[in-house]
């Protein structure tokens, strides 16, 4: 994929090799419902026939009643059969294909549901320094964005499927008669797909370059229009200005999309009249082919059904397939999101967090520097003892904060080491150590869910949840000697860490 920094229109080596990840997300679309694919491909597949049947069927009604007007001959006994038959292939395509419109509705919202789980489970795994990214801030919001989006790529893909059939059907009955009209038809249509094809990667490469406007602007929208915003944005007077704000990016990403999508207009419409010149010319020659007596009529029906059919499909299936190719760009941002991976891990036979503490945390040297190089701790000694309580002071930015995400191992030190009753901290199951800590972070969460609900965060699915709600909504939180106010984020601590305004406690 193109770096953050630079991301050029690709190459035509690189738009064909964006193909290969379809096949992560076709696999995704299998495991989303199995059966509604093979039924989905199955009655496309069956849609697509029908067309050739019908114009089969067609061919031989017409030859007989021509032959039955122009020379007296009977018709056959079969005929009025051959009428019921169109009648009934006409009526099983209709239902088909509304049955195909219903797999199709199924399966996206099965999809969408199973690739919104999979990124929300891989984003809570992910490291706490992966958040306080830039770069990973706007590779999960594409990640968001195109997880749900790329439903419009599986849908073509059924379509693709189902054009392709009808396309080699066609093509098959017509070169059956003259391979020259098929060839001039795929010569007239080629270039519209190549056109098509190269806007659709401009279109990539201009989304990909509005990424950090976009997330922008989701984020004007959001502090624009809620609750947590509203006492400022009245006090300071910025409703005027986020919304001016958020128009001035607006209308510069419109300007950018507007243009692009003139030139698409402009140059596509021009490659399509090629299309249309290569179906009426084909059309001419078979109507030329018939007057001369080379052809029946009901020959001629067939093929300008088919040569109708053909084009009209050829031309669906590039247009298809640009699309898919499309699709295909934005799905590398989805599967460079599930590339990443955590650094923060437990080890194999990771240890249990001790019940109770004994000894307490003790800081070896401890330094921490985040990925863009810049160091807030170096060489930091001290101890914790059970029952104990420090306090951190210091101006912003000189690793308070650092320290409590270390202890409670969101953070791994880049040097020194973490002691929890005289063992590394990485020796411990992660899951296991979180199970014991409770923390309030300056910027702590407030879900935006029950009270009730809200206490229980801390610890989902404990069998003593009433009594230990009802318990922790009733526990006062204290600095020094005073209670002050009821803090629901500190309750669930269990036996192990709670943080907070008045430092930290074990114990």
């Amino acid at each position: 994929m193109p770096s953050e920094e630079h991301n050029p229109v690709p190459r035509w080596r690189e738009r064909l090799a964006a193909l290969r990840d379809t096949l992560p997300i076709f696999k995704m679309v299998w495991e989303a419902s199995p059966r509604i694919v093979v039924a989905n491909v199955s009655v496309r597949v069956v849609v697509a026939l029908l067309p050739l049947a019908m114009l089969a069927v067609t061919k031989v009604v017409i030859d007989a009643i021509y032959q039955y007007s122009a020379h007296q001959a009977a018709l056959p006994s079969y005929f009025w059969w051959l009428v019921g038959a169109e009648f009934l292939l006409a009526c099983v395509s209709t239902i088909l294909v509304r049955f195909g419109d219903y797999c199709d509705t199924v399966l996206a919202d099965k999809y969408a549901k199973h690739v919104s789980i999979r990124i929300m489970e891989h984003a809570s795994r992910l490291d706490l320094t992966s958040y306080e990214d830039p770069t990973f801030q706007d590779k999960l919001e594409r990640a968001r964005v195109q997880g749900t989006d790329r439903v419009l790529m599986i849908q073509a893909a059924g379509r693709l499927v189902q054009q392709a059939v009808t396309t080699i059907s066609m093509a098959a009955s017509i070169c059956f008669f003259s391979p020259w009209i098929l060839a001039a038809l795929v010569v007239c249509i080629v270039p519209a797909f190549l056109g098509e094809t190269h806007f659709a990667f401009l279109g990539y490469s201009l989304s990909f370059a509005q990424t950090p406007a976009r997330r922008e602007m989701e984020y004007l929208r959001v502090l624009g229009g809620s609750k947590e915003s509203a006492k400022e944005l009245k006090l300071f007077g910025l409703g005027r200005y986020l919304v001016d704000r958020f128009t001035n990016l607006a209308m510069r990403l419109h300007r950018e999309t507007a243009g692009l999508a003139r030139r698409r207009l402009l140059v596509g419409s021009l490659l399509t009249l090629l299309g249309t010149l290569g179906y009426y010319g084909t059309y001419a020659f078979v109507i030329y082919q018939t007057v001369a007596g080379v052809l029946t009529i009901g020959t001629l029906t067939l093929l300008s059904g088919a040569i109708a059919a053909a084009s009209s499909n050829l031309q669906m299936v590039f247009s298809t397939f640009s699309t898919i190719a499309d699709q295909a760009l934005f799905i590398g941002d989805l599967l460079d999101f599930f590339a990443v991976k955590p650094a923060v891990l437990s080890k194999q036979n990771a240890l249990p967090a001790p019940q109770p503490i004994k000894q307490g945390f003790e800081f070896r040297n401890v330094s921490f520097a985040y990925p863009n190089g810049r160091k807030v701790l170096h060489n930091v000694s001290f101890k914790l003892a059970p029952g104990e309580r420090i306090a951190l002071v210091g101006e912003n930015g000189q690793g308070k904060t650092t320290i409590v995400k270390l202890l409670t191992r969101l953070y791994d030190p880049t040097g020194g080491q973490i002691l929890l009753d005289g063992v590394d901290l990485r020796e411990y199951d992660q899951e296991d150590l979180w199970r014991e800590i409770g923390v309030i972070f300056q910027d702590f969460m407030r879900y935006d869910m029950t009270a009730t609900e809200n206490i229980a965060m801390g610890r989902r699915g404990n069998s003593q949840a009433s009594e230990r709600l009802r318990s922790a909504a009733r526990m006062p939180v204290r600095r020094g000697n005073r209670p002050f106010g009821r803090r629901v984020a500190e309750i669930g601590a269990g036996s192990g860490l709670s943080a907070g305004s008045a430092g930290a406690r074990p114990g």
